[in-house]
């Protein structure tokens, strides 16, 4: 998350109203896929960069990861950590280290984590900052590690509406999925190659639903990418 209003925009968000509880099939299948030979779970460390409420984070914890987790709302922070108290898991480190703060500058060191995810975080910034937290996520992965992000697309409902900032990213879509956020960028799939060309590979793949009887288009990019082991 970038700015002051940006953060304070969600930090409203997450106080006023309910947030999903249960992490999307895509994160699911990219963990089972990615790590289903590891026989010590706890090994693996994983964060979630805008963490939100913990519907990822309670997931990741109770399959048995070491994880941790950042997010700008303070209030988002607590229920994460008072979802995992109320159900008897841990919730402090070492298993669980979960932060308030601004995921543009991560702070944790270099080769840190074997896995980071995004789910719909990363996508509520400007180019610039989203640019400059992609560079801290190649950062503070392990040789070898991974990269799984879920970002909406430009062929979601609402992409070319409220006040255009700058290609693909709007302010205060008035449709669609991103509706009344303060900023959303919308991905083309020609960004993602400059976006990640620190990166060893990339592979893309997008899941596309509608809602609300077919008013509206949910188009969401899936993104996996590893940092060179070298």
């Amino acid at each position: 998350m970038g700015n002051s209003s940006q953060l304070e925009y969600w930090e409203n968000i997450f106080s006023s109203r309910g947030w999903g509880s249960y992490p999307p099939e895509e994160l699911v299948r990219f963990m089972a896929r990615t790590f289903h030979a590891e026989s010590q779970k706890s090994n693996v460390c994983v964060l979630e960069i805008g963490c939100g409420p913990g519907p990822n984070i309670w997931y990741l914890v109770r399959e048995g990861f070491s994880v941790a987790g950042i997010d700008g709302s303070a209030t988002a922070i607590q229920q994460a950590v008072s979802r995992l108290d109320d159900e008897g898991l841990p919730s402090a480190q070492p298993h669980v280290d979960l932060r308030v703060g601004n995921f543009v500058e991560l702070p944790w060191p270099d080769d840190h984590f074997d896995a980071v995810i995004d789910i719909e975080a990363l996508y509520a910034n400007t180019m610039e900052d989203i640019r400059s937290t992609v560079k801290e996520v190649h950062r503070t992965l392990k040789p070898g590690g991974v990269f799984f992000g879920k970002m909406f697309g430009q062929a979601s409902t609402g992409s070319e509406t409220g006040t255009h900032v700058e290609g693909g990213t709007r302010s205060r879509p008035t449709a669609g999925p991103c509706a009344g956020n303060e900023i959303a960028h919308f991905f083309s799939k020609e960004e993602f190659e400059p976006l990640f060309n620190d990166f060893d590979t990339i592979a893309l793949d997008y899941s596309e639903r509608t809602d609300r009887e077919q008013s509206v288009c949910i188009y969401e990019w899936l993104v996996t990418a590893q940092k060179s082991a070298s």
